[in-house]
């Protein structure tokens, strides 16, 4: 999935410069890939929109429903999952919420990275989306609207393809397919219906997003800190992809077990709970601690995760995939590191294998 932060572009393509149903375009008309990841950021950012988010991940079907508002200077966002535990999630700019109504409980987060779809990550980073080049495009409909259709095509095999519906008059983008080697689609993300511009309330999304009474509230606080401060040192790292934040996070009780499966860290784009901070090298206890480093090359993350090496949890080193996701994980001496993206497996094994342990 196409996950991150980018920012706004002057670019008129879409607009004015796109070709007709059944035409394509050239790559020299509509830019760079910077500049078109920058034209979806800019759409995210200004326009209001609510609809029906579908995401097909290994043959694995989840919806949402999604209502977004935005007026340039501020977003706000609520997220009702449609299949499996119901689960709400409120973002206003850089504050999530989470609810889960069944069993009364609810989360507090401060988060300075906002991966998620429909936007992509850090796109004007320097040297972002140097890795890809943007292919020729077609004119296509999705979510019912007319869209622009692009393809980033990677230059190694690091990182997948992208291919990216963008609404035609705005660039909000309706839908993001991630290509394997061969072109198949190994994981599908979309609106299956959308509003553009929906008569969404503002106040009304904050007051549900307030409205915490009866529900049992854990706060998360991530403090910042620096890869070679905590003892570690990455090397030979995969082109093209920079840090872009460390943070240690909580891990609280009764979450230790399932910090350890692949599936709940199987997203690089969500808050994955996995990998701790090594004992000793940290102000906070290494056993509600953990450290996460997170990468990117301005398109897809990839999240390292390290935590003090359990017998009794850690049993054999292990990959698992999710459609496009891939998941990690080894022993290194007295540690357990786990590495996480939306990137082939060979990408993993360079990131897992440059970690190096080093004194604090």
């Amino acid at each position: 999935m196409v996950t991150g932060v980018l920012i706004s572009s002057g670019l008129g393509w879409a607009v004015a410069g796109s070709p007709g149903p059944g035409k394509a375009a050239s790559a020299t008309t509509l830019g760079d890939a910077q500049a078109v990841v920058r034209r979806i950021q800019d759409a995210a950012q200004r326009r209001s929109y609510s609809g029906t988010f579908v995401v097909n991940a290994g043959g694995v079907i989840s919806s949402s429903r999604v209502t977004h508002f935005a007026d340039g200077r501020q977003q706000i966002e609520r997220i009702e999952a449609l299949d499996g535990q119901m689960r709400r999630l409120y973002r206003h700019n850089d504050t999530v919420h989470v609810f889960w109504p069944k069993t009364r409980e609810a989360s507090i987060e401060q988060r300075e990275l906002l991966p998620g779809f429909p936007v992509a990550n850090i796109g004007d980073a320097p040297g972002a989306l140097d890795a890809y080049e943007l292919q020729s495009t077609t004119a296509d409909r999705a979510a019912g609207h007319e869209a622009q259709v692009v393809t980033l095509r990677p230059r190694d095999t690091y990182r997948y393809a992208q291919r990216l519906w963008l609404e035609r008059h705005s660039g909000l983008l309706l839908r993001a397919d991630t290509l394997g080697a061969r072109g198949e689609v190994i994981e599908s993300s979309s609106f299956s219906e959308l509003q553009l511009d929906a008569p969404v309330q503002p106040q009304a999304l904050l007051q549900e997003m307030r409205r915490l009474d009866g529900y049992r509230i854990q706060r998360s606080s991530l403090p910042r800190c620096e890869l070679e401060r905590e003892g570690w040192l990455l090397r030979a790292l995969p082109p093209s992809f920079t840090l872009v934040r460390c943070v240690l996070r909580p891990l609280r009780p009764g979450e230790r077990a399932a910090a350890r499966s692949a599936s709940a860290s199987a997203s690089a784009a969500a808050p994955a709970q996995a990998g701790a901070s090594p004992a000793g090298a940290l102000a906070s206890d290494a056993s509600t601690g953990l450290l996460q480093a997170t990468f990117s090359d301005g398109l897809t993350l990839v999240s390292i995760f390290v935590e003090p090496f359990d017998a009794s949890v850690h049993h054999r080193d292990a990959a698992a995939a999710w459609g496009a996701t891939q998941a990690l994980s080894r022993r290194l001496n007295d540690w357990w590191i786990t590495a996480v993206g939306d990137v082939p497996l060979v990408t993993l094994q360079q990131f897992s294998s440059g970690m190096e342990r080093r004194r604090p």
